[in-house]
Protein backbone atom coordinates (compact mmCIF):
# COMPACT_ATOMS: atom_id res chain seq x y z
CA UNK A 1 0.00 0.00 0.00
CA UNK A 2 2.96 2.45 1.09
CA UNK A 3 4.43 1.97 -2.47
CA UNK A 4 1.08 2.64 -4.71
CA UNK A 5 0.83 5.76 -2.17
CA UNK A 6 4.00 6.74 -3.10
CA UNK A 7 3.79 6.26 -6.96
CA UNK A 8 0.69 8.08 -6.86
CA UNK A 9 2.20 10.84 -4.98
CA UNK A 10 4.97 10.85 -7.33
CA UNK A 11 2.84 11.18 -10.08
CA UNK A 12 1.00 14.13 -9.17
CA UNK A 13 4.11 15.93 -8.76
CA UNK A 14 5.13 15.14 -12.32
CA UNK A 15 1.42 16.32 -13.42
CA UNK A 16 2.20 19.77 -11.95
CA UNK A 17 5.28 19.94 -13.11
CA UNK A 18 4.21 19.42 -16.60
CA UNK A 19 1.30 22.21 -15.75
CA UNK A 20 3.86 24.75 -15.37
CA UNK A 21 5.77 25.01 -18.37
CA UNK A 22 5.75 28.92 -18.93
CA UNK A 23 5.63 30.28 -22.33
CA UNK A 24 6.51 29.29 -25.56
CA UNK A 25 9.62 31.56 -27.32
CA UNK A 26 6.62 32.16 -30.05
CA UNK A 27 3.99 33.52 -27.84
CA UNK A 28 6.56 35.52 -25.68
CA UNK A 29 7.64 37.15 -28.71
CA UNK A 30 3.82 37.85 -30.09
CA UNK A 31 3.66 39.35 -26.26
CA UNK A 32 6.59 41.43 -27.08
CA UNK A 33 5.29 42.67 -30.33
CA UNK A 34 2.25 43.54 -29.40
CA UNK A 35 3.70 45.57 -26.24
CA UNK A 36 6.23 47.69 -28.51
CA UNK A 37 2.74 48.55 -30.48
CA UNK A 38 1.16 49.76 -27.79
CA UNK A 39 4.46 51.95 -26.29
CA UNK A 40 4.74 53.10 -29.90
CA UNK A 41 1.08 54.51 -30.17
CA UNK A 42 1.42 56.05 -26.34
CA UNK A 43 4.96 57.67 -27.65
CA UNK A 44 3.62 59.22 -30.65
CA UNK A 45 0.59 60.62 -28.61
CA UNK A 46 2.79 62.18 -26.15
CA UNK A 47 4.80 63.93 -28.59
CA UNK A 48 1.74 65.11 -30.38
CA UNK A 49 0.32 66.46 -26.99
CA UNK A 50 3.88 68.07 -26.68
CA UNK A 51 4.10 69.91 -29.55
CA UNK A 52 0.84 71.10 -29.78
CA UNK A 53 1.02 72.60 -26.22
CA UNK A 54 4.24 74.39 -26.75
CA UNK A 55 3.26 75.96 -30.58
CA UNK A 56 -0.24 77.12 -28.71
CA UNK A 57 2.16 78.35 -25.86
CA UNK A 58 4.43 80.42 -28.70
CA UNK A 59 1.02 81.83 -30.47
CA UNK A 60 -0.19 82.90 -27.00
CA UNK A 61 2.39 84.85 -26.65
CA UNK A 62 3.44 86.40 -29.58
CA UNK A 63 -0.40 87.55 -29.40
CA UNK A 64 0.19 88.46 -26.55
CA UNK A 65 2.99 90.87 -27.14
CA UNK A 66 1.07 92.39 -29.84
CA UNK A 67 -1.25 93.26 -27.83
CA UNK A 68 1.05 94.77 -25.42
CA UNK A 69 2.29 97.10 -27.89
CA UNK A 70 -1.20 97.59 -29.02
CA UNK A 71 -1.74 99.31 -25.62
CA UNK A 72 1.08 101.24 -25.19
CA UNK A 73 0.71 102.62 -28.33
CA UNK A 74 -2.59 103.65 -27.77
CA UNK A 75 -1.86 105.27 -24.38
CA UNK A 76 0.47 107.33 -26.25
CA UNK A 77 -1.89 108.26 -28.91
CA UNK A 78 -3.89 109.35 -26.95
CA UNK A 79 -1.87 111.42 -24.63
CA UNK A 80 0.15 112.86 -28.38
CA UNK A 81 -0.37 116.83 -29.41
CA UNK A 82 0.23 115.73 -32.83
CA UNK A 83 0.57 112.88 -34.76
CA UNK A 84 2.68 113.21 -38.14
CA UNK A 85 4.39 111.11 -40.69
CA UNK A 86 8.54 110.77 -40.05
CA UNK A 87 8.62 114.53 -41.85
CA UNK A 88 6.60 116.28 -39.43
CA UNK A 89 3.39 116.41 -42.36
CA UNK A 90 -0.18 115.73 -41.55
CA UNK A 91 -0.97 112.46 -42.18
CA UNK A 92 -3.05 111.72 -45.71
CA UNK A 93 -6.24 109.82 -45.34
CA UNK A 94 -6.74 106.64 -46.67
CA UNK A 95 -2.59 106.45 -46.68
CA UNK A 96 -1.42 103.53 -45.20
CA UNK A 97 1.97 104.23 -43.35
CA UNK A 98 4.91 102.23 -41.99
CA UNK A 99 5.64 104.86 -39.64
CA UNK A 100 4.22 107.84 -37.70
CA UNK A 101 5.49 110.40 -35.34
CA UNK A 102 3.46 111.50 -32.04
CA UNK A 103 4.73 114.81 -30.40
CA UNK A 104 4.75 114.02 -26.76
CA UNK A 105 4.18 117.04 -23.94
CA UNK A 106 6.15 116.68 -20.94
CA UNK A 107 3.14 115.81 -18.88
CA UNK A 108 2.40 112.09 -21.09
CA UNK A 109 2.83 109.29 -18.17
CA UNK A 110 5.18 107.84 -21.23
CA UNK A 111 7.82 110.76 -21.72
CA UNK A 112 9.28 110.59 -18.53
CA UNK A 113 8.93 114.49 -18.03
CA UNK A 114 10.21 115.66 -21.01
CA UNK A 115 8.42 116.35 -24.50
CA UNK A 116 9.68 113.58 -26.70
CA UNK A 117 9.41 112.20 -30.56
CA UNK A 118 8.47 109.24 -30.65
CA UNK A 119 8.18 107.06 -33.51
CA UNK A 120 6.18 103.89 -34.13
CA UNK A 121 7.08 102.30 -37.37
CA UNK A 122 7.69 98.93 -38.67
CA UNK A 123 10.80 97.18 -40.39
CA UNK A 124 12.11 93.51 -40.97
CA UNK A 125 11.95 91.14 -38.24
CA UNK A 126 15.33 90.08 -37.21
CA UNK A 127 13.78 86.56 -36.06
CA UNK A 128 11.60 85.21 -39.82
CA UNK A 129 12.86 86.09 -43.39
CA UNK A 130 10.11 88.23 -44.76
CA UNK A 131 8.31 89.26 -41.44
CA UNK A 132 8.11 92.32 -40.06
CA UNK A 133 8.40 94.29 -36.60
CA UNK A 134 6.71 97.14 -34.39
CA UNK A 135 9.27 99.19 -33.10
CA UNK A 136 9.43 102.11 -31.06
CA UNK A 137 12.32 104.98 -31.15
CA UNK A 138 12.51 108.17 -28.84
CA UNK A 139 14.13 111.77 -29.76
CA UNK A 140 13.90 115.03 -27.84
CA UNK A 141 15.45 116.92 -30.82
CA UNK A 142 13.60 116.09 -33.59
CA UNK A 143 11.39 113.34 -35.25
CA UNK A 144 13.82 110.01 -35.27
CA UNK A 145 12.97 107.54 -38.20
CA UNK A 146 12.93 103.92 -38.19
CA UNK A 147 16.64 103.93 -39.27
CA UNK A 148 17.78 105.58 -35.77
CA UNK A 149 19.48 103.98 -33.19
CA UNK A 150 18.08 102.92 -30.07
CA UNK A 151 14.93 101.63 -31.27
CA UNK A 152 12.88 99.28 -29.03
CA UNK A 153 10.71 96.16 -30.26
CA UNK A 154 7.53 95.96 -29.31
CA UNK A 155 5.66 93.35 -31.78
CA UNK A 156 7.06 90.83 -33.76
CA UNK A 157 5.75 87.85 -36.29
CA UNK A 158 3.83 90.62 -38.53
CA UNK A 159 2.77 89.17 -42.00
CA UNK A 160 3.62 91.31 -44.87
CA UNK A 161 -0.17 89.63 -46.28
CA UNK A 162 -2.95 91.45 -47.74
CA UNK A 163 -4.76 91.04 -44.64
CA UNK A 164 -5.57 94.40 -44.46
CA UNK A 165 -5.01 97.28 -46.11
CA UNK A 166 -2.59 97.99 -44.60
CA UNK A 167 -0.84 95.27 -44.93
CA UNK A 168 1.99 94.67 -41.50
CA UNK A 169 4.46 96.44 -43.29
CA UNK A 170 2.09 99.63 -42.95
CA UNK A 171 -0.15 99.08 -39.98
CA UNK A 172 -1.22 103.10 -40.00
CA UNK A 173 -4.02 104.26 -41.37
CA UNK A 174 -6.49 107.56 -41.06
CA UNK A 175 -9.42 107.58 -42.37
CA UNK A 176 -11.95 110.38 -43.28
CA UNK A 177 -16.03 111.00 -43.19
CA UNK A 178 -15.51 109.70 -47.06
CA UNK A 179 -11.66 108.48 -47.16
CA UNK A 180 -11.32 105.00 -45.55
CA UNK A 181 -9.51 102.42 -44.11
CA UNK A 182 -9.85 98.64 -44.71
CA UNK A 183 -13.87 100.01 -45.08
CA UNK A 184 -13.53 101.75 -41.51
CA UNK A 185 -14.84 105.29 -41.91
CA UNK A 186 -14.29 108.43 -39.71
CA UNK A 187 -17.84 109.12 -37.64
CA UNK A 188 -18.89 112.71 -38.54
CA UNK A 189 -18.62 115.35 -36.11
CA UNK A 190 -15.84 112.96 -34.61
CA UNK A 191 -12.51 113.23 -33.31
CA UNK A 192 -9.81 112.22 -35.77
CA UNK A 193 -8.99 108.82 -35.29
CA UNK A 194 -6.19 106.40 -36.52
CA UNK A 195 -6.88 102.67 -37.77
CA UNK A 196 -3.95 100.04 -37.32
CA UNK A 197 -4.05 96.48 -38.56
CA UNK A 198 -2.01 93.72 -37.14
CA UNK A 199 -1.69 90.27 -38.33
CA UNK A 200 0.54 87.90 -36.49
CA UNK A 201 1.14 84.76 -37.42
CA UNK A 202 4.38 82.51 -36.07
CA UNK A 203 4.55 80.44 -39.38
CA UNK A 204 6.21 82.89 -41.24
CA UNK A 205 5.29 85.39 -43.93
CA UNK A 206 3.55 83.44 -46.65
CA UNK A 207 1.44 81.00 -44.06
CA UNK A 208 -2.37 81.31 -44.59
CA UNK A 209 -3.63 79.15 -41.67
CA UNK A 210 -3.50 80.29 -37.42
CA UNK A 211 -3.07 84.53 -38.42
CA UNK A 212 -4.46 86.56 -35.90
CA UNK A 213 -4.81 89.95 -36.31
CA UNK A 214 -5.06 93.10 -33.50
CA UNK A 215 -7.54 95.52 -34.97
CA UNK A 216 -8.23 98.67 -33.35
CA UNK A 217 -9.78 102.50 -34.11
CA UNK A 218 -8.01 104.92 -32.04
CA UNK A 219 -9.27 108.22 -31.50
CA UNK A 220 -6.82 111.33 -30.94
CA UNK A 221 -7.76 113.22 -28.50
CA UNK A 222 -6.32 116.22 -29.17
CA UNK A 223 -7.33 116.72 -32.36
CA UNK A 224 -10.13 118.92 -34.25
CA UNK A 225 -13.82 117.85 -34.14
CA UNK A 226 -14.84 117.54 -38.08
Amino acid sequence: MQCIARALRLRRACLRVRAEDGFTIFELLVAMVIMLIVISSLAAILVSASRTEVDTNNRFQAQEQARTGLTFLTRELHCASAVTDTSGSALTAGTAYSAITLTLPATCSTSGGVALYVTWCTAASTLTTGDFALYRVTSASAPPTCSSSGKVKWTDYLQPSTLGPPAASQPFCLPSTGVACSGVLKPPTSLPMLHIIMPVNLKGPTATTDSYKVVTDVALRNGARS
